[in-house]
């Protein structure tokens, strides 16, 4: 969510290391940098992370939408056609694993 605040470098380690599960040394090798410098890029870039989600909340809100169309949509189980439309508006929301 918060990752087109953070820059390139920072979005292509992370990518690497938490998406593709590269090590390290991988990532230092690749990157031309050292092991030590990688793990300090994730560090800052986690806290940096920690931060944005601290004074923005958006994953906790989002969290909390996806918690809400769960109970809809479990409140309409019997209702096909209106459970339809919950659906697609929730899948239009982003929310394809409600």
């Amino acid at each position: 969510m918060y990752g087109p605040l953070l820059t390139d470098h920072q979005q292509e380690v992370w990518q690497l290391y938490y998406m593709e599960d590269w090590s390290l040394a991988e990532i230092g090798e690749a990157r031309k940098i050292s092991r030590a410098a990688v793990y300090d890029l994730l560090d800052r870039t986690e806290k940096l992370l920690e931060d944005y989600e601290a004074r923005l909340g958006l994953l906790a809100a989002n969290e909390r939408r996806r918690d809400r169309f769960r109970t809809l949509l479990a409140a309409l189980k019997g209702v096909p056609e209106v459970r339809a439309v919950v659906e697609q508006w929730a899948e239009e929301e982003g929310l394809t694993d409600v």
